[in-house]
């Protein structure tokens, strides 16, 4: 038998290329340790050990700023967002969907900017099998960071906004914009006239949490509201029935107030606006491009 490969594996035996390397500072404890020096030509060697390597993220995550554009964004993951993990790995994905006619100028260019503002990464965009528009990336710091403000996987029926955004004025501003560009809508109910001229903003959600959360911000910035908790919404042709929390803010005075307070960056509820604004009123059922060539405004754009 050979005696190199005899001896080569032997307890504190150095393999050969050990002898080729170098010593290395762990950017998370900042050990010393040795690496060889194919792994550091390889950008390899980084952290000492499996733990650190883990432990970045954990650092990374703390390293976010909570600001306004953050507390923004937040609101997005909030309403539309959603933390999934994939089945055979231990990583998980970050998407934000929307309908892909209504929410398209808004996903592609608002949020995506947000995203590459907030946690400086580009995410991807692509049509789901159900026919949203989704934009999806993958950052574990930034998930790590959601997850400290209570913000997990499986968060439709629990969410709420976390307490750091409900006890900062701007931020549950900005936050609940973010929750409102994706899950609210705006509409014009006839209100004892022939046409849909009185506005109504109002949302549905599975968590009751998130509309107490709602309630209590927007009655603290003096609006007015209605609120019904654990409604059963059934849905007689596909025999199936749900639990749901709404929130409705009706009346001109509450839009000119949200416009003032929070306002809407989707272009989906901004044309419903500007054409009620134009005209007095806004018919039922009205698609994005049909409001667009009714202002004169092109791709989301003012001419």
């Amino acid at each position: 038998m050979n005696i190199k490969n005899k001896t080569q594996f032997q307890k504190d035996h150095i393999p050969w290329n050990k002898d080729n390397g170098i010593n290395k500072t762990c950017q998370i404890c900042g050990k010393i340790f040795y690496i060889i020096l194919s792994r550091h030509k390889d950008n390899r060697g980084k952290f000492c050990s499996k733990k650190c390597m883990k432990n970045r993220f954990i650092k990374a995550s703390n390293e976010f700023v909570l600001n306004k554009d953050m507390a923004e964004l937040i609101g997005i993951v909030i309403g539309d967002g959603c933390i999934s993990k994939y089945s055979n790995q231990n990583s998980y994905r970050i998407f934000i969907s929307g309908n892909p006619v209504e929410d398209k100028y808004y996903l592609e260019n608002h949020v995506v900017r947000l995203i590459k503002k907030c946690i400086k990464q580009k995410p991807s965009i692509y049509h789901g099998k159900n026919g949203a528009l989704i934009v999806q990336f993958q950052n574990e710091a930034f998930r790590l960071f959601l997850k400290n403000l209570g913000i997990a996987e499986r968060k439709s029926g629990t969410v709420k906004i976390p307490r750091q955004i409900m006890e900062d004025p701007k931020l549950l501003r900005r936050c609940i914009k973010g929750i409102a560009d994706t899950d609210f809508t705006l509409i014009f109910t006839k209100a004892h006239k022939n046409k849909n001229h009185y506005p109504r903003i109002s949302a549905n959600f599975k968590s009751r949490n998130l509309v107490k959360d709602l309630e209590k911000a927007l009655r603290s910035m003096n609006f007015t509201l209605n609120t019904t908790y654990d409604f059963k919404q059934e849905d007689k042709k596909r025999k199936k029935s749900w639990i749901i929390n709404s929130i409705k803010l009706d009346g001109p005075h509450n839009l000119d107030r949200w416009l003032k307070l929070i306002n809407f960056s989707n272009i989906r509820i901004i044309s419903r606006y500007e054409v009620w604004k134009k005209n007095g009123y806004l018919k039922p059922n009205t698609t994005l491009p049909e409001r667009l060539e009714e202002l004169g405004w092109v791709g989301g754009d003012k001419k």
